[in-house]
């Protein structure tokens, strides 16, 4: 999406949603929050300096969950982690990640080897499986195996490790897509979820060949109308102009 997609705020009771930016490419970080404490939805560039820019208490962010390993979802955490080192957090942090996520167990191995004698934190490393529940601060958390394939030389590669997330707190459950082709573990995610966050890179049309790669905006809002309320994020301009004339 041109621009910052900044306060866009959905509330529940005692549980808001807000993402601090998200365009397809570039970046996406949604903040969650909690009586209890935050965590972040992915940790794209720039997501320190978004934190920054609302005077975060960063004592408040208990953990991350990162929906799959591409830069733009997980491109800002070497930056987060080495801020907190600096800042002298004490307060382990949990980053749940999917299990074979090579990009994200190479940050946190060589941020490890980098730092350990430095680092006055504990990171504990969640490794998320297709429908295995976790438990995150305040937060009850399901994954579900998306559709996603990366990218070659040559075009695109075989389907990567990417999940999207029903998110639970006081009865309340929000749904967050990540990246995703329409696939039935999305409507199983959105279905009934008090708020959905669901992204839609392509607008009417898709380039031969990718369909199993991101949604169009006709996908997402079919998705989205299964949850009660709902919003299209990680979009590119076109797919921005494309809703815009709907």
């Amino acid at each position: 999406m041109e621009g910052r997609e900044h306060s866009e705020v959905w509330k529940g009771d005692g549980f808001t949603v807000e993402v601090l930016y998200s365009r397809a490419g570039v970046a996406t970080q949604i903040l969650l929050s909690s009586e209890q404490g935050d965590i972040l939805v992915d940790v794209g560039d720039g997501t320190l300096r978004d934190l920054l820019s609302r005077n975060y208490e960063f004592s408040r962010l208990k953990g991350i969950v990162i929906t799959h390993g591409h830069y733009d979802h997980m491109g800002g955490l070497w930056t987060l982690l080495g801020f907190f080192r600096v800042v002298g957090r004490t307060e382990e942090l949990t980053i749940a990640f999917p299990r074979e996520s090579r990009e994200v167990e190479v940050h946190l191995l060589e941020f490890s080897k980098s730092y350990s004698d430095s680092t006055a934190y504990e990171i504990k490393t969640v490794h998320v499986n297709d429908g295995a529940e976790f438990s995150l601060q305040d937060f009850g958390i399901k994954p579900y195996c998306m559709v996603h394939r990366g990218s070659t030389r040559r075009g695109l590669g075989g389907q990567i490790p990417a999940f999207g997330y029903s998110i639970a707190h006081k009865g309340q459950r929000i749904a967050v897509s990540g990246d995703t082709g329409y696939c039935e573990n999305l409507e199983k995610l959105v279905e009934g979820a008090d708020f959905a966050l669901i992204e839609a890179t392509w607008g009417n049309e898709k380039p031969e060949g990718h369909e199993g790669v991101h949604l169009s905006v006709e996908e997402a809002k079919r998705a989205g109308n299964l949850a009660k309320k709902y919003r299209i994020i990680h979009m590119t301009s076109k797919s921005k102009a494309y809703l815009e004339k709907l």
